[in-house]
This record gives structure tokens, C-alpha cells and sequence, in this order.
């Protein structure tokens, strides 16, 4: 199963079952420098996909990032999420957070 998160999920609490894909969609302009970043626990979700989805023309314009996680332990995990350039200030301009509550899968 994959549950699809968007910016007006954050702050909430989501079950979920080991095994489920996570997919979160957030509105990104690369050419700004500033992209979603993802800060987990890599022993309970595992990033299996990270696109940016967004217009060839006209350049630089915006659209979406897109990434996919899967539930890989049970118990409570928090999917956070940090947009900020790789290079320079570390502190991020926006941050993306939900926690899951992951069951055993059947």
C-alpha cells in the first residue's frame, strides 16, 4: 500500500504497516538551491525514490519534489523533512514533519 503526503499533512499522526511506501509530494524550484532533504531513521524508512517533477519549459520554473520511503520496523517513527541548501546556512526556510505509527505487517 502507499499512503501520498502533502504540506498540509504535517504536523499530523499516520498509521501505517511495515512494508507500506510513504510517498510525500512538496512544492520545490531547484534552481533556487533550496530542496527537500530528508532527516530519518534509515532502520525504519528506507528512501526508494527521489524525483523532481516539474515543467521542462519555461526553465527554472517550480513544481514538486517527490519522495518515496518504505516502512521497514514496526513502532512509531517521524518522517522529517528539511528544505535548505546544501551548501551555506544549515538551518532550513521550511520543515516537513509527520509522525507514523507503523504496525506489523499481516
Amino acid at each position: 500500500m502507499t499512503i501520498e503526503l502533502r504540506t498540509e499533512d504535517t504536523g499530523t499522526t499516520r498509521p501505517v504497516r511495515v512494508g507500506d511506501h510513504v510517498t510525500v509530494r512538496l512544492a520545490e524550484n531547484p534552481t533556487t538551491g533550496y530542496r527537500w532533504q530528508p532527516d530519518v531513521d534509515g532502520t525504519r524508512l528506507a528512501l526508494v525514490e527521489d524525483r523532481f517533477d516539474g515543467p521542462q519549459t519555461p526553465r527554472g520554473a517550480g513544481g514538486e519534489r517527490v519522495l518515496t520511503f518504505a516502512t521497514l520496523l514496526a513502532g512509531p517513527v517521524t518522517l522529517r523533512l528539511a528544505k535548505r541548501r546544501a551548501w551555506g546556512d544549515p538551518e532550513p526556510i521550511e520543515s516537513f514533519e509527520v509522525e507514523l505509527t507503523a504496525q506489523p505487517a499481516d
